[in-house]
């Protein structure tokens, strides 16, 4: 068990890796927001729509005949849309003049990154529940498998940590800060799977699990085509925000391919 765990542990805090990243550079330019919140979009888009999404479908296909099984996925994949529009409409909208007194710059873009923090912070730390729940479990009942899982989770994890970290620092001028947030998206993983294993773990079952994927790959979705693309081409740095949607999807598209 404590294997296990520490695999969890392992690929969820690999988020932290992407926040390193905030720490060794300057305070991001209206040019790195754009690439960034793109980036994540891509990010987002692609994990959801190539690799959650159609996992979800597959898993169905097992105990339902094909059509059933699409429309399954899919009626969670809207139900998860659903969810990330009240979301956004309760998360708390960041505060103005706390943020005016905290750094230079355009307040109104820090507000905006602000919000793009909190909405990227509050999807990732649902995205990375079900992960470390499938780790856990994976790594508990077969070692060698859940080490490969491990590995996996913990690459796709690093450009999510990015995707949280530079937002936040350049809301809040606070590398610290931009780095523990996106450690702390990572930390839902292994509490998470802990806390649903020992008190949960008579009702997940591998349906649930992947019902959960559909429904947190239409969160990410939506999010990403709500708040994330419109966000970064908000910058007036339209060449950046696309070379971001375009870097985070060959990114996270060759990591699928290869694992």
């Amino acid at each position: 068990m404590l294997t296990a765990i520490l695999m969890t542990s392992l690929a969820g805090l690999s988020t932290g890796l992407g926040g390193l990243i905030v720490v060794g550079c300057r305070k991001p330019t209206d040019r790195m927001m754009a690439f960034s919140l793109g980036f994540a979009g891509g990010v987002m888009l692609t994990v959801s729509l190539a690799d959650m999404l159609p996992e979800t479908v597959e898993a169905y296909r097992t105990f339902l005949p094909g059509g059933k099984a699409v429309f399954a996925a899919l009626s969670l994949f809207i139900a998860g849309c659903v969810i990330a529009w009240l979301l956004q409409n309760c998360l708390p909208e960041p505060d103005a003049a706390k943020l005016a007194k905290r750094g230079d710059g355009n307040v109104t873009m820090r507000v905006r990154a602000a919000k793009s923090a909190i909405v990227t912070t509050a999807v990732l730390l649902l995205h990375n529940l079900p992960e470390g729940i499938l780790t856990l479990f994976t790594g508990y009942g077969n070692p060698k498998l859940g080490l490969t899982l491990t590995i996996a989770i913990a690459l796709h994890n690093i450009p999510e940590g990015i995707a949280v970290s530079v937002p936040v620092y350049y809301a809040t001028g606070s590398k610290m800060r931009g780095f523990l947030a996106s450690l702390g998206s990572g930390l839902a993983e292994p509490v998470g799977a802990v806390l649903a294993f020992f008190l949960l773990r008579q009702y997940i079952s591998p349906a649930f699990l992947d019902g959960l994927v559909a429904m947190i790959a239409g969160i990410m979705s939506f999010v990403s085509y709500s708040e994330l693309i419109p966000g970064s081409l908000e910058w007036n740095e339209k060449g950046a925000a696309i070379l971001g949607m375009v870097a985070g999807t060959v990114i996270m598209a060759v990591g699928i391919f290869l694992l």
